[in-house]
């Protein structure tokens, strides 16, 4: 069973050191003025895409927030395992809802899963990922589980994270770094006695950033689990854009309730859709109960109002899952068939508008 998320506690911290006394006087007060920081926050710099964010052929079936495990293989991929999680906030630290958070990055070995010529980088771990998405709920909290990103040359260690608040056409993108000594990793995720030949000090991304931007991305890695040597680090990202709810051409809201199809263990959802609308299907959050004691994270709020796992579907009660998105093609009624039965019953459909970004 995929897992739901617990809501982070208090406010994002400022990254402005000469506002820390003043942050600090207002987290004295329990953090009792919403929007009282919004000046101390740091907007998320935005960064290159770059030239690996992976094909549609490239994303695998599978594209849940869980990157350790490719579809139902029970064998994890290679490396550190490595948790990381955090919110989606506006300019004044308010949580946005509905926003979709895409991370991909290298694996152990320093191999994305893009590739230009095949389904997939032959190269690349067969166990990775590679990609995964979530949609925020309410609460903005979004979290990953995936693997220490490998080294490649000419730069510095890094993940790609990318938001889509709602109403925008384009994924914002930034990427994400440790705060250390960078060693080639060996199989297991350990460091190795050779250093990378690139710090991030040298790194040409890293480096164009002003102070505030890489406290703001330069992430703190803590072991939270001695036994695995797993790690965390929690990472909050702050839009500089205003989220505008789009409203469904039928109205309504697509929390569409999963009708058992009789003589098979596929669930339907029934939907008006509209032409080159692109639909997606969100179950229950994965991860529920692993590494929920990270960072700073309470367990007051275990509900569906703090995200949408992404599930893979078919288009039809007998064909196999085979998609993870579809466009329509025309106007009228769509079925998508799901395998996951959803706790509650109940299974979020999200859509993207037209000209939205769909690819790379």
């Amino acid at each position: 069973m995929k897992e739901n998320l617990v809501r982070p506690n208090s406010f994002y911290i400022p990254l402005e050191r000469r506002r820390f006394l003043k942050a600090m006087a207002v987290a004295s007060a329990g953090w009792s003025l919403p929007g009282y920081l919004a000046e101390a926050l740091t907007v998320t710099p935005q960064l290159t895409q770059g030239p690996y964010y992976p094909l549609p052929g490239n994303i695998p079936l599978d594209k849940d927030n869980d990157l350790l495990y490719l579809n139902d293989s029970l064998t994890r991929s290679i490396g550190r395992i490595t948790y990381l999680t955090g919110r989606v906030l506006d300019s004044s630290g308010n949580p946005i809802k509905g926003a979709l958070v895409e991370i991909w990055h290298a694996d152990n070995g320093g191999n994305y899963i893009y590739s230009a010529t095949s389904a997939r980088n032959p190269a690349a771990d067969s166990n990775f990922q590679g990609f995964g998405q979530f949609l925020t709920g309410v609460d903005g909290c979004y979290k990953f589980r995936t693997v220490k990103a490998g080294v490649y040359t000419g730069r510095a260690r890094h993940y790609h994270f990318a938001v889509t608040i709602p109403g925008q056409y384009g994924r914002y993108c930034t990427q994400l770094f440790w705060d250390e000594t960078a060693y080639v990793t060996d199989s297991s995720g350990n460091n190795s006695a050779t250093v990378w030949s690139v710090q991030n000090s040298q790194d040409s991304i890293f480096t164009s950033l002003t102070s505030d931007q890489r406290t703001a991305v330069n992430l703190t890695y803590q072991t939270v689990d001695p036994v695995t040597g797993a790690v965390a680090a929690n990472f909050d990202f702050v839009s500089g854009l205003t989220p505008v709810d789009v409203t469904y051409p039928s109205g309504g809201s697509l929390i569409v309730a999963g009708m058992p199809v009789p003589g098979t263990n596929r669930f339907r959802l029934s939907l008006p859709a509209y032409t080159n609308f692109a639909y997606e299907v969100y179950g229950n959050p994965s991860l529920m109960n692993v590494g929920s004691g990270i960072t700073n994270w309470d367990t007051d709020s275990l509900s569906n109002k703090l995200g949408w796992g992404a599930l893979p579907f078919s288009l039809s009660a007998t064909d196999s899952i085979n998609t993870n998105r579809y466009q329509a093609t025309s106007n009228g009624a769509l079925n998508l068939y799901v395998q996951q039965k959803a706790v509650k019953g109940f299974y979020f459909v999200a859509f993207r508008i037209p000209g939205s970004t769909n690819g790379p």
